[in-house]
Protein backbone atom coordinates (compact mmCIF):
# COMPACT_ATOMS: atom_id res chain seq x y z
CA UNK A 1 0.00 0.00 0.00
CA UNK A 2 2.45 2.44 1.20
CA UNK A 3 0.86 6.25 0.79
CA UNK A 4 3.00 8.85 0.79
CA UNK A 5 1.70 10.92 3.96
CA UNK A 6 2.00 14.76 1.89
CA UNK A 7 -0.69 13.28 -0.65
CA UNK A 8 -3.46 11.97 1.00
CA UNK A 9 -5.82 14.22 1.79
CA UNK A 10 -8.59 13.60 -1.15
CA UNK A 11 -10.47 11.22 0.48
CA UNK A 12 -12.03 13.61 2.71
CA UNK A 13 -13.82 14.60 -0.21
CA UNK A 14 -15.80 11.96 -0.94
CA UNK A 15 -16.90 10.95 2.63
CA UNK A 16 -20.39 10.04 2.87
CA UNK A 17 -20.83 6.75 1.79
CA UNK A 18 -21.77 3.56 3.74
CA UNK A 19 -20.32 0.32 2.80
CA UNK A 20 -23.59 -1.53 2.79
CA UNK A 21 -24.23 0.49 -0.69
CA UNK A 22 -22.95 0.16 -4.18
CA UNK A 23 -25.07 0.88 -7.11
CA UNK A 24 -28.78 0.24 -7.56
CA UNK A 25 -29.30 -3.40 -7.48
CA UNK A 26 -25.73 -3.99 -6.02
CA UNK A 27 -25.26 -6.81 -3.74
CA UNK A 28 -20.97 -7.05 -4.36
CA UNK A 29 -19.41 -3.18 -3.76
CA UNK A 30 -16.29 -2.70 -5.76
CA UNK A 31 -15.06 0.54 -4.35
CA UNK A 32 -11.77 2.70 -4.87
CA UNK A 33 -8.77 3.27 -2.54
CA UNK A 34 -7.06 5.89 -4.08
CA UNK A 35 -5.30 8.47 -2.20
CA UNK A 36 -3.44 10.90 -4.65
CA UNK A 37 -4.90 14.36 -5.20
CA UNK A 38 -5.74 14.21 -8.51
CA UNK A 39 -7.96 11.22 -7.70
CA UNK A 40 -10.82 13.14 -8.42
CA UNK A 41 -10.50 13.13 -12.50
CA UNK A 42 -11.23 9.96 -12.45
CA UNK A 43 -14.17 9.15 -15.03
CA UNK A 44 -16.05 5.85 -13.82
CA UNK A 45 -18.03 5.10 -17.62
CA UNK A 46 -21.25 4.18 -15.61
CA UNK A 47 -19.72 2.03 -12.82
CA UNK A 48 -21.02 2.53 -9.74
CA UNK A 49 -17.62 2.87 -7.65
CA UNK A 50 -17.18 4.76 -4.42
CA UNK A 51 -13.84 6.72 -3.95
CA UNK A 52 -14.05 6.75 0.14
CA UNK A 53 -11.01 4.10 1.66
CA UNK A 54 -8.98 6.19 3.20
CA UNK A 55 -5.54 6.19 5.27
CA UNK A 56 -2.23 5.27 5.25
CA UNK A 57 0.61 5.42 7.00
CA UNK A 58 -0.90 7.60 9.74
CA UNK A 59 0.45 8.03 13.54
CA UNK A 60 4.22 6.77 14.74
CA UNK A 61 5.24 3.66 13.58
CA UNK A 62 8.78 3.31 14.31
CA UNK A 63 10.62 1.07 10.80
CA UNK A 64 13.22 -0.89 12.78
CA UNK A 65 10.52 -2.41 15.42
CA UNK A 66 8.26 -2.21 18.34
CA UNK A 67 10.93 -2.22 21.20
CA UNK A 68 11.30 1.39 20.62
CA UNK A 69 7.69 1.79 21.73
CA UNK A 70 8.28 0.08 24.54
CA UNK A 71 11.38 1.12 25.56
CA UNK A 72 10.25 4.92 25.40
CA UNK A 73 7.84 6.21 28.11
CA UNK A 74 7.36 9.19 25.51
CA UNK A 75 6.09 7.30 22.65
CA UNK A 76 1.92 6.93 23.02
CA UNK A 77 2.21 10.57 23.94
CA UNK A 78 3.95 11.09 21.13
CA UNK A 79 2.12 8.78 18.81
CA UNK A 80 -1.06 9.92 19.72
CA UNK A 81 0.02 13.90 18.36
CA UNK A 82 1.00 12.70 15.69
CA UNK A 83 -2.23 10.28 14.61
CA UNK A 84 -4.62 13.40 15.52
CA UNK A 85 -2.69 15.50 13.07
CA UNK A 86 -2.67 12.92 10.62
CA UNK A 87 -5.93 12.31 10.76
CA UNK A 88 -6.76 15.91 10.15
CA UNK A 89 -4.83 16.72 7.57
CA UNK A 90 -5.91 13.10 5.57
CA UNK A 91 -10.00 13.00 6.91
CA UNK A 92 -10.83 16.52 7.32
CA UNK A 93 -14.70 15.99 7.75
CA UNK A 94 -15.27 14.90 11.11
CA UNK A 95 -18.55 12.66 9.33
CA UNK A 96 -16.49 10.50 7.30
CA UNK A 97 -18.31 7.12 7.28
CA UNK A 98 -15.70 5.79 4.74
CA UNK A 99 -13.57 3.09 5.84
CA UNK A 100 -10.78 4.07 7.42
CA UNK A 101 -7.55 1.46 6.24
CA UNK A 102 -4.35 2.05 8.47
CA UNK A 103 -0.64 1.03 6.49
CA UNK A 104 1.77 -0.03 9.20
CA UNK A 105 3.81 -2.75 7.60
CA UNK A 106 7.23 -2.72 8.76
CA UNK A 107 6.28 -5.47 11.18
CA UNK A 108 2.42 -7.14 11.98
CA UNK A 109 1.27 -8.95 15.39
CA UNK A 110 2.51 -12.66 14.19
CA UNK A 111 6.15 -12.73 15.45
CA UNK A 112 6.33 -15.54 12.22
CA UNK A 113 5.91 -12.45 9.71
CA UNK A 114 7.96 -9.84 11.89
CA UNK A 115 11.49 -11.38 11.39
CA UNK A 116 13.21 -8.54 10.59
CA UNK A 117 12.58 -7.32 13.71
CA UNK A 118 13.02 -10.27 15.88
CA UNK A 119 17.16 -9.36 17.24
CA UNK A 120 16.35 -6.32 18.16
CA UNK A 121 13.67 -6.91 20.20
CA UNK A 122 15.24 -10.14 22.02
CA UNK A 123 18.15 -7.73 22.61
CA UNK A 124 15.43 -5.64 23.97
CA UNK A 125 14.26 -7.54 26.51
CA UNK A 126 17.58 -9.21 27.57
CA UNK A 127 18.96 -6.03 27.91
CA UNK A 128 16.19 -3.49 29.24
CA UNK A 129 13.76 -6.51 30.60
CA UNK A 130 16.13 -8.97 31.93
CA UNK A 131 13.79 -9.58 34.97
CA UNK A 132 11.47 -11.06 32.37
CA UNK A 133 13.98 -13.91 31.99
CA UNK A 134 15.27 -14.22 35.08
CA UNK A 135 15.39 -17.40 37.47
CA UNK A 136 13.76 -19.14 33.73
CA UNK A 137 15.61 -21.93 31.99
CA UNK A 138 16.50 -20.99 28.89
CA UNK A 139 14.15 -23.13 26.87
CA UNK A 140 11.36 -20.78 27.82
CA UNK A 141 13.29 -17.24 27.00
CA UNK A 142 11.88 -17.89 23.17
CA UNK A 143 8.12 -18.06 24.56
CA UNK A 144 8.61 -15.22 27.05
CA UNK A 145 9.94 -13.00 24.12
CA UNK A 146 7.54 -14.15 22.05
CA UNK A 147 5.10 -13.35 24.58
CA UNK A 148 6.17 -10.05 25.23
CA UNK A 149 6.27 -8.85 21.59
CA UNK A 150 2.84 -9.58 21.21
CA UNK A 151 1.25 -8.03 23.86
CA UNK A 152 3.29 -5.12 23.24
CA UNK A 153 2.18 -4.94 19.48
CA UNK A 154 -1.52 -5.62 20.75
CA UNK A 155 -1.35 -2.55 23.07
CA UNK A 156 -0.14 -0.38 20.20
CA UNK A 157 -2.66 -1.24 17.58
CA UNK A 158 -5.68 -1.13 20.14
CA UNK A 159 -4.19 2.17 21.59
CA UNK A 160 -4.04 3.28 17.56
CA UNK A 161 -7.89 2.37 17.37
CA UNK A 162 -9.23 3.85 20.39
CA UNK A 163 -7.70 7.41 19.18
CA UNK A 164 -8.97 6.60 15.59
CA UNK A 165 -12.58 5.86 16.47
CA UNK A 166 -12.77 9.47 18.99
CA UNK A 167 -11.41 11.37 15.96
CA UNK A 168 -13.95 9.92 13.50
CA UNK A 169 -16.64 7.81 15.00
CA UNK A 170 -18.50 6.83 12.72
CA UNK A 171 -15.98 5.53 10.51
CA UNK A 172 -15.34 2.12 9.75
CA UNK A 173 -11.27 1.05 11.03
CA UNK A 174 -9.13 -1.90 9.51
CA UNK A 175 -5.68 -2.58 8.50
CA UNK A 176 -4.21 -3.44 5.20
CA UNK A 177 -2.70 -7.00 5.06
CA UNK A 178 -4.29 -8.84 7.59
CA UNK A 179 -4.99 -11.98 7.49
CA UNK A 180 -1.22 -12.05 6.84
CA UNK A 181 -0.68 -12.32 3.01
CA UNK A 182 0.81 -15.62 1.06
CA UNK A 183 0.76 -16.74 -1.97
CA UNK A 184 2.86 -19.46 -1.28
CA UNK A 185 1.20 -21.12 1.58
CA UNK A 186 -2.03 -21.36 -0.38
CA UNK A 187 0.21 -23.58 -2.97
CA UNK A 188 0.99 -25.76 -0.27
CA UNK A 189 4.77 -24.15 0.30
CA UNK A 190 5.24 -22.62 4.07
CA UNK A 191 6.28 -19.39 4.24
CA UNK A 192 8.74 -18.73 7.38
CA UNK A 193 8.27 -21.85 8.26
CA UNK A 194 4.61 -21.47 8.74
CA UNK A 195 2.28 -24.33 7.20
CA UNK A 196 -1.29 -23.81 6.48
CA UNK A 197 -2.27 -25.46 9.80
CA UNK A 198 0.24 -22.52 11.68
CA UNK A 199 -1.17 -20.06 9.36
CA UNK A 200 -4.58 -20.30 10.46
CA UNK A 201 -3.75 -20.74 13.99
CA UNK A 202 -2.21 -18.01 14.03
CA UNK A 203 -5.37 -16.05 12.74
CA UNK A 204 -7.84 -18.39 14.77
CA UNK A 205 -6.35 -18.24 18.26
CA UNK A 206 -3.29 -15.65 18.82
CA UNK A 207 -5.00 -13.06 16.53
CA UNK A 208 -8.49 -13.57 17.89
CA UNK A 209 -8.28 -9.70 19.42
CA UNK A 210 -7.34 -7.89 16.24
CA UNK A 211 -10.58 -9.43 14.24
CA UNK A 212 -12.50 -8.18 17.48
CA UNK A 213 -11.30 -4.86 17.07
CA UNK A 214 -11.50 -3.80 13.38
CA UNK A 215 -14.81 -3.18 12.22
CA UNK A 216 -13.89 -4.69 8.41
CA UNK A 217 -10.96 -6.78 6.90
CA UNK A 218 -8.59 -5.45 4.39
CA UNK A 219 -6.66 -8.70 3.29
CA UNK A 220 -4.24 -8.36 0.12
CA UNK A 221 -4.85 -9.89 -3.04
CA UNK A 222 -2.01 -7.66 -4.78
CA UNK A 223 -1.00 -9.78 -8.33
CA UNK A 224 2.60 -10.65 -7.47
CA UNK A 225 2.51 -13.16 -10.51
CA UNK A 226 1.66 -12.64 -13.68
CA UNK A 227 -0.63 -15.63 -15.23
CA UNK A 228 -0.96 -17.78 -19.02
CA UNK A 229 -1.61 -21.22 -19.42
CA UNK A 230 0.98 -22.25 -20.65
CA UNK A 231 2.95 -19.69 -18.51
CA UNK A 232 5.90 -18.44 -20.14
CA UNK A 233 9.07 -16.41 -18.51
CA UNK A 234 8.31 -14.95 -15.32
CA UNK A 235 4.46 -16.43 -14.76
CA UNK A 236 2.94 -19.20 -13.08
CA UNK A 237 -0.25 -21.19 -14.20
CA UNK A 238 -3.61 -19.19 -13.44
CA UNK A 239 -4.78 -22.02 -11.13
CA UNK A 240 -1.57 -21.31 -8.78
CA UNK A 241 -3.17 -17.95 -8.38
CA UNK A 242 -6.51 -18.83 -8.00
CA UNK A 243 -5.48 -21.01 -4.75
CA UNK A 244 -3.90 -17.65 -3.94
CA UNK A 245 -6.82 -15.57 -3.83
CA UNK A 246 -9.24 -18.26 -2.39
CA UNK A 247 -7.11 -18.63 0.17
CA UNK A 248 -6.38 -15.17 1.52
CA UNK A 249 -10.44 -14.35 0.92
CA UNK A 250 -11.61 -17.44 2.36
CA UNK A 251 -9.33 -17.44 5.16
CA UNK A 252 -10.86 -13.72 5.77
CA UNK A 253 -13.90 -14.89 5.91
CA UNK A 254 -13.41 -17.38 8.00
CA UNK A 255 -12.01 -14.96 10.66
CA UNK A 256 -14.26 -12.12 10.28
CA UNK A 257 -16.87 -12.24 12.88
CA UNK A 258 -19.33 -11.59 10.08
CA UNK A 259 -17.92 -8.54 9.47
CA UNK A 260 -17.26 -6.98 5.97
CA UNK A 261 -14.50 -8.15 3.91
CA UNK A 262 -12.68 -5.72 1.52
CA UNK A 263 -10.03 -7.18 -0.26
CA UNK A 264 -7.19 -5.10 -1.69
CA UNK A 265 -6.32 -5.66 -5.62
CA UNK A 266 -4.63 -3.27 -8.08
CA UNK A 267 -4.60 -2.99 -11.24
CA UNK A 268 -1.01 -3.39 -12.04
CA UNK A 269 1.54 -5.89 -10.87
CA UNK A 270 3.02 -5.62 -7.96
CA UNK A 271 6.25 -3.94 -8.07
CA UNK A 272 7.80 -6.96 -6.36
CA UNK A 273 6.40 -8.71 -9.53
CA UNK A 274 9.70 -8.64 -10.79
CA UNK A 275 9.48 -8.24 -14.87
CA UNK A 276 5.86 -7.58 -14.86
CA UNK A 277 5.93 -4.94 -11.77
CA UNK A 278 4.00 -2.07 -12.54
CA UNK A 279 2.39 -3.10 -15.53
CA UNK A 280 -0.90 -3.04 -15.80
CA UNK A 281 -2.35 -6.82 -15.41
CA UNK A 282 -3.50 -9.28 -18.13
CA UNK A 283 -7.13 -10.52 -18.69
CA UNK A 284 -6.49 -13.36 -16.72
CA UNK A 285 -5.14 -11.78 -13.23
CA UNK A 286 -8.06 -8.93 -13.90
CA UNK A 287 -10.79 -11.45 -13.98
CA UNK A 288 -9.39 -13.85 -11.25
CA UNK A 289 -9.14 -10.61 -9.08
CA UNK A 290 -12.02 -9.27 -9.48
CA UNK A 291 -14.67 -12.52 -9.53
CA UNK A 292 -12.77 -14.67 -7.03
CA UNK A 293 -13.47 -12.81 -3.78
CA UNK A 294 -17.00 -12.51 -4.79
CA UNK A 295 -17.52 -16.29 -5.15
CA UNK A 296 -15.80 -17.07 -1.46
CA UNK A 297 -18.03 -13.99 0.58
CA UNK A 298 -16.43 -11.08 0.31
CA UNK A 299 -18.26 -7.94 0.70
CA UNK A 300 -16.97 -5.96 -1.89
CA UNK A 301 -13.56 -5.07 -3.56
CA UNK A 302 -10.88 -2.54 -3.20
CA UNK A 303 -9.20 -1.22 -6.00
CA UNK A 304 -6.45 0.81 -4.52
CA UNK A 305 -3.26 2.77 -6.84
CA UNK A 306 -1.44 5.88 -6.87
CA UNK A 307 -0.75 8.82 -9.06
CA UNK A 308 2.42 11.16 -9.10
CA UNK A 309 1.43 12.91 -12.13
CA UNK A 310 -0.84 13.11 -14.92
CA UNK A 311 0.25 10.21 -16.93
CA UNK A 312 -0.10 7.98 -14.73
CA UNK A 313 -3.41 9.04 -13.82
CA UNK A 314 -4.12 9.22 -17.85
CA UNK A 315 -2.75 5.73 -17.86
CA UNK A 316 -4.99 4.17 -15.69
CA UNK A 317 -7.79 5.88 -16.64
CA UNK A 318 -6.90 4.40 -20.38
CA UNK A 319 -6.95 0.75 -18.95
CA UNK A 320 -9.48 1.30 -17.26
CA UNK A 321 -11.44 1.96 -20.23
CA UNK A 322 -10.11 -0.56 -22.65
CA UNK A 323 -9.59 -3.64 -20.49
CA UNK A 324 -10.91 -3.37 -16.89
CA UNK A 325 -14.70 -1.28 -16.62
CA UNK A 326 -17.15 -3.54 -18.39
CA UNK A 327 -15.28 -6.90 -16.35
CA UNK A 328 -16.08 -4.55 -13.07
CA UNK A 329 -19.38 -3.85 -13.98
CA UNK A 330 -20.01 -7.64 -14.74
CA UNK A 331 -18.76 -8.55 -11.23
CA UNK A 332 -21.01 -5.84 -9.91
CA UNK A 333 -24.09 -6.66 -11.29
CA UNK A 334 -23.56 -10.43 -13.15
CA UNK A 335 -25.09 -11.22 -16.08
CA UNK A 336 -26.08 -7.70 -17.16
CA UNK A 337 -23.56 -7.34 -20.34
CA UNK A 338 -21.08 -4.21 -20.08
CA UNK A 339 -21.32 -0.99 -18.64
CA UNK A 340 -24.13 1.19 -20.04
CA UNK A 341 -22.82 4.36 -22.03
CA UNK A 342 -25.07 6.61 -19.91
CA UNK A 343 -22.83 7.35 -17.31
CA UNK A 344 -24.74 7.40 -14.50
CA UNK A 345 -21.40 6.46 -12.11
CA UNK A 346 -19.02 9.23 -12.89
CA UNK A 347 -17.63 11.66 -10.39
CA UNK A 348 -19.80 14.27 -12.41
CA UNK A 349 -23.12 12.56 -12.20
CA UNK A 350 -26.04 14.99 -12.28
CA UNK A 351 -28.54 15.49 -9.81
CA UNK A 352 -31.92 14.46 -10.24
CA UNK A 353 -33.53 16.41 -12.63
CA UNK A 354 -30.72 18.30 -13.98
CA UNK A 355 -29.74 19.04 -17.61
CA UNK A 356 -27.00 17.30 -19.01
CA UNK A 357 -25.37 16.64 -22.02
CA UNK A 358 -22.24 14.26 -23.23
CA UNK A 359 -18.85 15.82 -23.96
CA UNK A 360 -16.92 14.35 -26.80
CA UNK A 361 -14.62 12.67 -24.36
CA UNK A 362 -17.08 10.36 -22.64
CA UNK A 363 -18.09 12.94 -19.48
CA UNK A 364 -21.14 14.26 -18.32
CA UNK A 365 -21.51 17.74 -18.39
CA UNK A 366 -24.19 19.81 -16.65
CA UNK A 367 -26.20 22.71 -18.86
CA UNK A 368 -25.85 25.79 -17.14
Amino acid sequence: MSIARSSMGLLALAAASHLALAGPGASYDVRLAIQSRNADQIQYRGVPLVNDISGGTIGLHPHDGPHLIAGDPTFYTRHQAELIKDINDTIADVNFSGVICIDHESWWPSWEWSSHVQPAWTNYIKTQRPELLAGKPDTEWDAIIQAQYKATVRQYYEFTANIVRQQRPKAKLSWYGIPLRSYWIFNGVPQYGVDLARYREIHGEEMRWYFDLVDVLCPSIYPVYSVASPPGPNQVEPAGNEAYILGMVGESVRVSRGKPVYPFFMLKYHPSSGAYANQFINPINLRQGLEIPRQVGAAGLAIWDFFYDEQELAAWQSYYDTTARDVIYGVIYPGTGSAPTALSGSPTEPEPGEDQSVSPDGRVEKKP
